[in-house]
């Protein structure tokens, strides 16, 4: 705590007197604020944070938002057919992205991530990324990156429904409803959701001796029936004062997919049953500004309907901080954050006591001494019991070197580090060596560096913008599960991931026609340091990805294509001597969307037809696991206002 009261010390000593002349400079400032939990992004200059478009989450919402993130971002995405998908951005492992809803980490506490294909997009009004650390903000496992779940401040005055149904290949099914009430003030958000899917897809078969022209098979034992709700209750008091609240309770089952080949008629299952709530008072009417949230989250997992195989957890959140513009060009904030976590996990030993106590304390600066170049620190020290969490410090930043009519050419710089502690499967999981767990294991601990240009330009009707990010991450004691007389969790020496990131994008408008192109390239080494043995590329982290996206609007009309690129991925680690080469193919994906808008008594409407895989590709993202072929979907959108 000393070093947090002996920086601020210095830091408002030295801003205050030095950036006294513009006081214009918060007037000159946008900050979009659609999630629940703070401009989280004024806090994080330098940091490279994007959004997906409205266009393209309306078009992907069937499924988990793995399906966005493979479609129309440069990050990996594990996942096979059957309800299981994790996200690993910038080379890290699944475990090092946090997933926000609110000011909640959804991620396992046992496991560590998120299965995204539990997390449907249709719930959700935004959908933001960010590459590279966010621990000195998000805690511990944000080492990677970060996935927002926004919902947007409606404040509804009326009643508005907004329904979708969409139906398409291999029994595939989504309903979903969105009911806003409200007079200005106060508002009910209610927002439904049923997606299923038989996934019974045709598949070609190769497995087996002399199997050279494979069997056509068809894949059972993949259904997915997933089920959630979005409750919210807010109330505004006036100017910069309101209440928030949500609850999200999620039922996902899925049958577990057999691996190709595996005998027929044996079904696993998985089922998850999640009660997630988030609600703040926030107040920035006073010279103090301050934000006050609790939250509470139940996950429960049943595997294969065995009720004594439960995975189950229960957690306690509690936040508070305070925001204070000391000067025209200064603002900062600081806060705690606390967490009670008790796990009910049925391999566990009953002799240790598991439940844990997190405090999180937290300082972030925003400081724009000039009109072109802003920047933040974030300070943040985690204490948990019966652990040792290390101190984490982020400095980022953002300098506009031109800013004329119609162009703007700006760079980025960020250095920060990261940590993970590890899970309680980690820690408590028995294994063969110890039944009571893996005593010892160390934390994780990363340092990011990234710089970044931004190009933009904009003249009648033309838009473009240009970014060009080169990262840097080293994560010591990189956590990994080895057999080793069974699994056990060990710390590596380190993981050293690098890398470049393009993206490009045009919008150009003729009349009544919009034409977009975007498109993105990732080229990420990613290699794990062990002494005495060569440098490998760590398995399922390709090191080329891109992707294509193309829209065109004309008058009530939308088309996109979209294709995506997935390089060469080893499922396994190999050495030199190794003559096989243990990896799966290349593959590049194509999908399109056409959709009609129209109205029916001045209410809006909406159709689309969506083809996936349009050439019916054959390819595996997993090892041994069957992917669909071309599929077909067929929706309906209405949006009705009272």
């Amino acid at each position: 705590m000393r070093r947090f009261v002996i920086f601020g010390m210095f830091m408002l000593a030295a801003v205050c007197a030095a950036g006294q002349e513009y006081s214009s400079v918060f007037d000159t400032i946008s900050i979009d604020e659609i999630t629940t939990y703070g401009n989280y992004k004024k806090f994080q200059a330098g940091s490279k944070i994007e959004a997906l478009s409205a266009e393209q989450i309306s078009s992907v919402q069937e499924g988990g938002i793995e399906q966005l993130l493979m479609r129309f971002t440069p990050i990996y995405v594990k996942s096979n057919a059957g309800g299981l998908a994790t996200v690993h951005i910038r080379g890290t492992a699944a475990d090092h992205t946090s997933v926000m809803f609110g000011g909640i980490n959804i991620n396992s506490l046992t496991l560590g991530h998120s299965d995204l294909s539990g997390i449907t997009s249709f719930l959700f009004d935004k959908l933001e990324l960010q590459y590279g650390s966010s621990a000195a903000l998000n805690g511990s496992g944000a080492i990677g990156g970060a996935i927002y779940l926004g919902t947007q401040n409606n404040w509804t005055d009326g009643v508005r429904v907004n329904a979708k149904y969409s139906f398409g290949s291999f029994g595939e099914r989504l309903y979903g409803a969105k009911v806003y009430l409200g007079n200005g003030k106060w508002e009910s958000v209610t927002k439904l959701l049923k997606y299923k899917t038989d996934n019974d897809f045709p598949y070609i078969n190769y497995s087996g001796f002399g199997n050279q022209n494979g069997t056509k098979e068809i894949q059972d034992g993949a259904a997915i029936d997933n089920k959630g709700i979005i409750q919210e209750f807010n109330y505004l008091f006036g100017p910069d004062e309101y209440f928030k609240s949500m609850v999200w309770i999620a039922d996902n089952w899925h049958e577990i997919q057999p691996e190709i080949g595996e005998t027929a008629g044996t079904v696993t299952e998985l089922k998850d049953n999640n009660i997630r709530f988030w609600g703040e008072y926030r107040n920035e009417n006073h010279l103090l500004k301050f934000n006050l949230g609790a939250g509470y989250v139940r996950d429960n997992q049943v595997y294969n309907n065995d009720a004594a195989q439960r995975i189950k957890t229960d957690r306690l959140i509690g936040d508070f901080n305070v925001k204070h513009q000391l000067c025209d060009n200064l603002e900062y904030k600081v806060g705690v954050k606390y967490k009670l976590i008790v796990p009910d996990v049925y391999s566990y030993s009953d002799t240790v006591n598991f439940n844990e106590h997190n405090a999180d304390l937290y300082l972030t600066w925003f400081y724009q001494p000039f009109d072109n170049f802003k920047t933040t620190i974030n300070l943040r020290q985690q204490l948990v019991s019966n652990f040792t969490a290390p101190f984490t410090p982020a400095l980022g930043g953002e300098y506009t070197w031109i800013k004329s009519s119609g162009t703007v050419l700006s760079s980025l710089f960020n250095v920060s580090r990261s940590y993970r502690i590890p899970t309680l499967n980690d820690r408590f999981w028995p294994t063969s060596a110890n039944p009571l767990g893996t005593p010892g294991l160390k934390p994780e601990e990363g340092f990011t560096a990234e710089v970044g240009i931004d190009y933009k330009y904009q003249k009648s009707g033309f838009k473009s913008q240009v970014k060009l990010n080169f990262f840097y991450l080293n994560i010591k004691n990189w956590l990994e599960w080895r057999n080793s007389n069974g699994p056990i969790p060990v710390n590596l020496e380190k993981v050293i991931s690098k890398g470049i990131e393009l993206h490009a994008h045009a919008t150009q408008n003729w009349g009544e026609f919009t034409s977009t192109l975007s498109g993105n390239y990732t080229y990420n080494p990613s290699t794990k340091v062990e002494k005495g043995k060569p440098d490998q590329q760590l398995i399922y982290i390709p090191v080329n990805m891109f992707n294509v996206y193309y829209q065109l609007k004309y008058n009530k009309w939308l088309l996109m294509i979209d294709g995506s690129y997935t390089g060469e991925r080893y499922y396994h680690y190999i050495s030199k001597s190794t003559q096989v080469r243990k990896s799966l193919e290349p593959y590049f994906l194509t999908n399109g969307v056409i959709q009609y808008s129209f109205k029916i008594k001045e209410q809006d409407f909406a159709t689309n037809f969506s083809v996936n895989n349009i050439f019916d590709l054959s390819y595996q993202n997993q090892r041994n696991y069957a992917m669909p072929g071309i599929n077909f979907r067929v929706g309906i959108t209405m949006n009705i206002n009272m």
